[in-house]
């Protein structure tokens, strides 16, 4: 591919800003994050817990509900503004041209039906002309594309009848259904075991590469983003830190927060007394973020003005750059350049 051809960007979020309002004042979940997915792309969304990553994928498929409110920013998906589509348009728009598998199959899985009646009505809704038993057929074949051994008998089944691997199996199949052009997928394998884990990751891969289809992969595992993606985005507070290919993440980490999250990956060669790496001091409150860097309470090379002034963006090479003062002085405003743009 030839990089950086507007033909190739599929989904471009720029500034993406989303807070709540709560009892105990405006939440900044998301600050004014900007990435790009190209197609065919997986991109893996990085960071520790309450950063933001879903709620910014939540942004994208149109998902977020009162308290939370969208303050600013743009998505484009194949150059169409998604962020104006009124309620009938966005449900149209959900599962056709982006499809999402959840982080807890059991809560998204309605329990009072069967397998087989929430999938064919997943096909339904976005194409009335699909008989049912068309539907079935084509629910059927997904069920295979899964490796489900006896779908037949999945389609009977409730929810509750199937276990925590069996599920997600499903909520993939449901996800790809309509054959969307981008799959989010929002750390589908968390409550797994490891076993069933590289299961769940090697369908993933086999169907992305099956369907030509691009993915954004929520997780904090970087062990997952060294085997599923491209490119990775690193956040924290609701900043996007640091940008880059999976290459350049792994091997030229240039933020203080990306290579203490990549110290905390447990290594096979880890001797089993050896103490457990962690990243000292509690996140940043989002109802009171500082005026500087939103990592500056916690990092080991924090500086005056990290704590006075959010550091610009640093463009290190091509496709790769992160937020930091310690950094260079070639910033993407003095460029002009936006990374994965």
């Amino acid at each position: 591919m030839e990089p950086n051809t507007p033909s190739e960007i599929l989904l471009d979020v720029k500034g993406l800003k989303v807070s709540f309002n709560t009892p105990a004042g405006c939440l900044r979940a998301v600050n004014g994050i900007s990435y790009t997915i190209r197609e065919g792309e997986v991109m893996g969304l990085v960071g520790e817990s309450g950063s933001g990553k879903t709620v910014g994928a939540y942004a994208v498929m149109g998902l977020l509900k009162a308290p939370a409110k969208i303050n600013g920013g743009s998505v484009l998906f194949k150059g169409r503004e998604i962020l104006s589509l009124s309620k009938k348009e966005a449900a149209m728009f959900r599962g056709k041209e982006i499809g999402m598998i959840f982080q807890n199959p059991m809560s998204s899985l309605d329990p009072v039906f069967t397998i087989g009646s929430q999938m064919i009505e997943t096909i339904r809704v976005h194409d009335k002309s699909v008989s049912k038993a068309e539907a079935r057929a084509a629910c059927i074949d997904m069920l295979h594309k899964v490796s489900i051994r006896d779908p037949g008998q999945v389609m009977r089944q409730y929810p509750y009848e199937l276990s925590g691997g069996m599920r997600q199996r499903v909520m993939i199949a449901i996800a790809l259904l309509c054959r969307p052009k981008l799959l989010i997928a929002d750390e589908p394998t968390t409550a797994l075991d490891v076993t069933i884990q590289a299961t769940i990751l090697q369908i993933l891969k086999r169907l992305q590469k099956q369907h030509r289809m691009a993915m954004l992969y929520i997780t904090h595992n970087f062990g997952i983003v060294a085997e599923i993606c491209d490119r990775v985005s690193v956040m924290c507070g609701g900043y996007i830190l640091e940008q880059g290919s999976v290459e350049d993440i792994f091997h030229n980490a240039a933020h203080p927060y990306t290579q203490l999250l990549l110290r905390l990956a447990p290594r096979m060669d880890t001797p089993p007394s050896a103490p457990l790496h962690y990243i000292e001091g509690p996140p940043a409150d989002p109802t009171r973020l500082p005026a500087g860097c939103v990592f500056q309470a916690r990092c080991p090379f924090c500086m005056a003005i990290c704590r006075d002034r959010r550091p610009p963006e640093t463009i290190l090479a091509p496709g790769h750059a992160a937020s930091c003062w310690r950094l260079g002085s070639q910033t993407a405003d003095e460029t002009g350049e936006r990374v994965g743009a």
